[in-house]
């Protein structure tokens, strides 16, 4: 069978074909139209049983057996959805891709992962013009007159970008926030939401909507369905948050978030690699603490540190390196470098060394080997703060540092900007 006005898949088919559409079932789930009048009026299923029965009745029926059907069904109720053609408000969206094309292309949106820039400009090559009203209760309605329809929620999410910043008014938060610097979301909604807000604000407001698009990765159960609290599937943040911490939450997450992954398989198992370098992260501070109390040093200046250092050196080059992976929205890298840098480079090896040389110097020399330590300690805690505020906060407040902020949080990053 092909059935144009029932099926997505067969209008497709029908369209290529010049089939047009025949339409039997009408908006009650109800037969209708031109068909034998023994099935006007019954409902699909009735009428289902009664052309079994009358192919039975004429020995045309050889045999019958269950198939998989592909019929979707509503996410609340699980009622079957049955399409039929209906008349529909629609967007031509030949322009409005190339429209959207441009700015991707020249760079001036760039996507991260990088990778999904094809996928974006494929979509738009192969674009159909978009359905935008709704026959539902909630929404905003199509102005036009003579009709109760709403539009998609969609077309009204494609304005947010300058609609929130007082468009279609000229005012001041328009002209000093827009465009906006970033955009995260989920990759399934590419086509559904960024490709339209892209085209959207630059038809209407002639500026693109944000330069930059991360595509972040969904969180999933460890056998690989969504998280959802309503369905009581996975894991809930706040259980974990309160047994373990949003630091060791926020690492383990960002640990898995790699550019070549779209979803995260997380279990309460993914915690412990984070719990770990929390506690390491610590007892390595409370040790320096410790060190820098046993020399009557009330506060410290990092004013003149040895630059020539291996361990400066090193620091510097961590900071580099993060500051890259942040930039590309690389947070499993950044992650990955601040992990090995802290536990295996500073503890195993330099804490090891510096007992010595504080145990055994002399008193310019202690005292230079705790500026290099607390050096060292506050550029990692920086670095780390995005990932772990709390911990990196708390241990912050009790560095004794004589060029001190209120807060690490607006501590001056590591590394400097070109613009800087």
């Amino acid at each position: 069978k092909v059935t144009p006005a029932h099926d997505l898949t067969d209008y497709q088919i029908g369209l290529r074909h010049h089939l047009g559409l025949l339409s039997v079932i009408d908006k009650d789930e109800k037969m209708t139209g031109d068909i034998p009048s023994v099935y006007q009026g019954l409902s699909i299923t009735k009428a289902r049983e009664k052309i079994v029965e009358d192919l039975q009745k004429e020995g045309l029926l050889e045999k019958t057996e269950d198939y998989q059907h592909a019929v979707p069904h509503c996410s609340r109720c699980q009622t079957p959805v049955e399409i039929i053609p209906s008349q529909q408000w629609f967007l031509k969206m030949k322009e409005m891709a190339k429209i959207a094309k441009k700015p991707v292309e020249k760079g001036e949106i760039k996507f991260y992962p990088p990778h999904w820039k094809k996928v974006y400009l494929d979509w738009l090559a192969h674009i159909q013009d978009w359905c935008l009203s709704r026959q539902i209760w909630w929404g905003i309605k199509v102005p036009l007159e003579g009709t109760e329809d709403v539009l998609d929620t969609w077309f009204s999410s494609a304005l947010w970008p300058f609609a929130v910043l007082g468009w279609p008014e000229k005012t001041p938060d328009q002209d000093t926030f827009y465009p906006t610097n970033l955009l995260s979301t989920g990759v399934e909604i590419m086509n559904l939401w960024v490709t339209r807000m892209i085209f959207s604000s630059l038809e209407l407001t002639g500026k693109i909507p944000f330069r930059q698009v991360y595509f972040h990765p969904t969180v999933l159960t460890k056998d690989g369905k969504r998280m959802s609290k309503s369905l009581g599937t996975g894991i809930d943040p706040l259980e974990i948050i309160q047994e373990q911490g949003a630091d060791v939450l926020r690492f383990s997450l960002l640990w898995q978030t790699t550019q070549n992954r779209q979803d995260i398989r997380f279990g309460r198992e993914d915690l412990a690699m984070a719990e770990k370098f929390q506690t390491k992260i610590w007892n390595a501070s409370r040790f320096v603490l410790q060190e820098i109390e046993k020399e009557n040093q009330p506060s410290v200046s990092l004013q003149g540190i040895r630059e020539e250092l291996k361990i400066v050196q090193e620091t510097k080059k961590l900071a580099q390196e993060v500051d890259q992976s942040l930039k590309e929205f690389n947070f499993n890298e950044a992650t990955y470098q601040l992990y090995h840098f802290f536990w295996h480079r500073f503890c195993d090896q330099y804490l090891e060394e510096a007992k010595e040389k504080i145990r055994d110097g002399s008193a310019k020399e202690k005292a230079q080997e705790i500026q290099t330590l607390l050096f060292v300690l506050l550029t990692f805690l920086k670095l780390l703060h995005p990932f772990m505020p709390f911990l990196t906060e708390e241990i912050y407040q009790r560095l004794p540092l004589q060029e001190k902020k209120p807060f690490l949080m607006i501590e001056e990053w590591p590394v400097k900007s070109k613009a800087e």
